[in-house]
């Protein structure tokens, strides 16, 4: 009895002493007392939410609970939204109706961007002025993570200065680290690399750049989408992706599980495609199982925008409404994201009848919800925004020149030189008299999809004009994109007779490829090619200049052009870019995260997600017009000296060492990518031709050497074995190879591995 009355006591004295705390420092509910955890401030908030409130926050426009102090997610403290802009949330089918006229081209509403929806894929987007960086399939072919973190860094600076000006939101749907299995694919540009370990690697640094480096509080959310295989836009709301579980262990799921692990990733987007027949928003396997048991995710989990319309209207996984939406929200679909061209926001609608029907608890209504507001503490929505550092980033770094100075290195370093036949490049702009910039793209700066608002941009034509002045530079469009104008061809080789050289500038836009559209060819438009041989057949000295999306497979230019360039779509500052590599002011780097194919017909249908029927370098055997890893400089690098054990036993996850020397032996100073791939030499398994496993971009400067060492550890050498459903290696020989490309290997050595 004394021990009871001493434990009661003590309880009392507690309880007494919390609420003098509370007092003093005005703190009514637990959820305001920043001594404790984010997890415990986000259980005691949500606890004192009805059932309704609950079911609301589970919408990616969350209305806010005045009563509560929680506001509705985008609009922190209230702040008006910039000036010119609509906040329509949920009353946006009827604002249409009742304002036939109104002037959306400005809009933040909730089916393009409201609430917890925006996008930082290359840059801020829909938020006003913002610095562009290049598209992600360029910033794939720089091959430096470490670029791409400060690179995510300056757009969450900028994020955070339009979240503290306007309370813009501070979730965003990215990074897309979708693998890029067929070139075919309309958002191939959104994604960095066919190869996982290169795509896994540039994946952890956006994050890490986006979330921050604070100890206590992200900088922003970032969202890692669309999980998983989901890169075929033709049948993405209704297709089945089907895939065995060592592709998805060994390929498809690689950069997700890096995300999680390395990168820390605080929000998943689940898939519009069902995974083996299974709506990846109702996959139980692949949200609980793997993502948050196996890899141990503590995020929440966001339907890709209508997926939850999908399950019931298009898959028909479950066309009862208020069932499909209870296995969502079990299956571990915290919250629905949905647009205007969709049944509105299901979650509202049939959670309510869900729950009564006892198709699902509050207990698990309120696990999603506290998910998604563990992670509203974590921004420092409900602290005092003094104590949140990120409230104080100078207004001056939005569209800073420190960043679109970095904007301007990024797209220097995305640059893949494909061409230069008898070293045509560079040119010498001191000598150099009459130019022609020729064609569509010449003067047309895109910038690809999810992109912000620049200031300015600078184009192809603008950043050679600028580096040698506008009386050496005769411009000629030549063509539109996919069609003629009259007299166009006509100037276009008039002025390539008379120049002494011809640049010609040809590509993509956002209409022949996107989100949404898939490609058909992977050629030119026709028009386009036909400018070209044009051209060229009038003048020799002809370089070629690729804006594009997506790789290309133009055997004719490829074999006739002297020198090729792709510069993918490099950003609002890639004019200059491609400028300082035509006239030698930059030494390209860049190396191709894709390869480039000779014809369509080299490949399975965009359908099949089987990649050992011949896709990738992992598994494809013919040949190719470009290689991955491919890319060339103007100056040549020798490799030597490869050393590694003969024979490597792994015990106790100890690491194998790799070293080589190489040395630039040519005439300039430059960037080179050295990869390292392994090899199964015979296996009792399918395995892939080779597997990328190290990397990185170096700088030597002309004459110089330096020797590279890494690390190997078993992972490096593990497959997914079918049979024993775990990670093996197979004892036996594999082959080291050192090289600049996946083809041009410089260095080999055979190994014998056992574990």
């Amino acid at each position: 009895m004394r021990k009871l009355i001493k434990v009661i006591f003590l309880l009392i004295l507690t309880l007494i002493f919390q609420n003098q705390i509370f007092a003093q420092s005005n703190v009514t509910y637990n959820f305001q007392n920043t001594n404790l955890s984010f997890e415990e401030r986000a259980k005691d908030l949500v606890s004192y939410m009805t059932v309704e409130e609950k079911i609301a926050q589970l919408s990616h426009l969350a209305p806010a609970i005045e009563r509560l102090g929680v506001i509705a997610y985008g609009a922190s403290n209230n702040i008006p939204l910039a000036e010119g802009e609509y906040q329509f949330g949920k009353d946006y089918n009827s604002y249409i109706a009742n304002n036939p006229e109104a002037d959306l081209s400005n809009t933040n509403s909730v089916c393009l961007d409201g609430g917890y929806w925006n996008e930082a894929l290359h840059g801020l987007a829909r938020s006003g002025n913002a610095t562009v960086f290049p598209q992600i399939i360029g910033l794939g072919s720089t091959w430096n993570p470490d670029l791409l973190k400060e690179i995510s860094t300056a757009i969450s600076d900028e994020a955070r200065i339009h979240h503290n000006l306007y309370g813009k939101k501070l979730t965003y749907w990215s990074p897309n680290i979708n693998m890029l299995r067929d070139p075919r694919w309309g958002r191939t540009e959104e994604s960095y690399s066919e190869d996982p370990y290169l795509q896994s690697k540039m994946a952890v640094s956006f994050i890490q750049g986006l979330q921050g480096d604070d100890s206590k509080y992200l900088k922003a959310v970032a969202t890692a989408k669309h999980f998983v295989a989901n890169n075929s836009e033709v049948n993405r709301h209704d297709g089945s992706s089907d895939v065995s579980e060592r592709q998805l262990r060994e390929y498809y799921f690689p950069a997700y599980k890096a995300s999680v692990q390395e990168g820390n990733v605080s929000s998943i987007m689940s898939a519009y495609n069902s995974l083996n027949g299974i709506p990846a928003s109702v996959n139980s396997w692949l949200l609980n199982d793997v993502l948050r048991k196996e890899w141990g995710f503590k995020g929440f989990v966001v339907s890709d925008c209508g997926a939850i319309s999908d399950i019931i209207n298009t898959h028909k996984y479950e066309t009862d409404k208020e069932k499909a939406v209870a296995l969502a929200v079990i299956a571990g679909t915290d919250m629905e994201c949905e647009t205007c061209e969709t049944e509105q926001f299901l979650y509202d609608k049939y959670l309510p009848g869900a729950y009564k029907k006892g198709y699902i608890t509050e207990a698990q209504l309120e696990k999603a919800v506290e998910r998604i507001f563990t992670l509203r503490f974590k921004l420092g929505e409900f602290d005092n925004q003094e104590n949140v550092p990120f409230s104080k980033i100078p207004v001056t770094k939005l569209d800073s020149k420190e960043n679109r100075d970095l904007s301007l290195k990024a797209a220097r370093e995305s640059i893949v030189l494909l061409k230069n036949e008898n070293s045509f490049l560079p040119f010498n702009k001191n000598t150099l008299k009459n130019i022609a910039v020729i064609g569509p793209n010449a003067d047309f700066a895109e910038l690809g999809g999810y992109s912000g608002e620049p200031s300015f941009k600078v184009t192809t034509y603008s950043g050679i004009r600028e580096k040698v002045g506008y009386d050496r530079t005769n411009y000629q469009p030549g063509c539109r994109i996919t069609s003629t104008y009259p007299t166009g061809f006509e100037r276009a080789v008039k002025a390539a007779k008379d120049a002494e050289v011809a640049v010609v500038v040809l590509g993509t836009n956002l209409h022949l490829a996107k989100e949404g559209l898939d490609r058909s060819t992977l050629s030119l438009p026709e028009v386009q090619m036909e400018l070209l041989k044009k051209v060229y057949a009038v003048n020799k000295n002809t370089v070629l200049v690729l804006l594009n999306g997506t790789p290309l497979s133009e055997t004719w230019a490829f074999e006739n052009i002297p020198s090729i360039i792709e510069a993918w779509y490099p950003g609002q500052l890639g004019g200059i870019a491609i400028a300082d590599v035509l006239f030698g002011d930059y030494n390209p780097g860049g190396k191709l995260p894709v390869t480039f194919y000779k014809d369509l017909n080299q490949l399975p249908p965009i359908t099949d997600y089987d990649i050992t029927k011949g896709r990738t370098y992992w598994y494809f055997k013919g040949d190719v017009v470009y290689p991955f890893g491919y890319g060339l400089s103007y100056t040549k690098f020798l490799y030597s000296d490869l050393d590694v054990l003969a024979k490597i036993k792994f015990k106790n996850n100890k690491d194998v060492k790799v070293t080589f020397k190489v040395s630039n032996t040519g005439d300039y100073s430059g960037d080179e990518v050295v990869q390292v791939y392994i090899k199964d030499v015979k296996s009792r398994y399918i395995q892939p031709n080779q597997k990328l496993r190290k990397f990185k971009r170096i700088n030597i400067l002309k004459g110089d050497s330096t020797t590279i060492e890494f690390k190997l550890n078993k992972d490096d050498f593990s497959f997914w074995n079918p049979k024993k459903k775990r990670w093996d290696i197979e004892k036996g020989n594999f082959e080291i190879l050192v090289g600049s490309s996946s083809e041009d290997i410089r260095l080999s050595k055979v190994i014998s591995v056992s574990y």
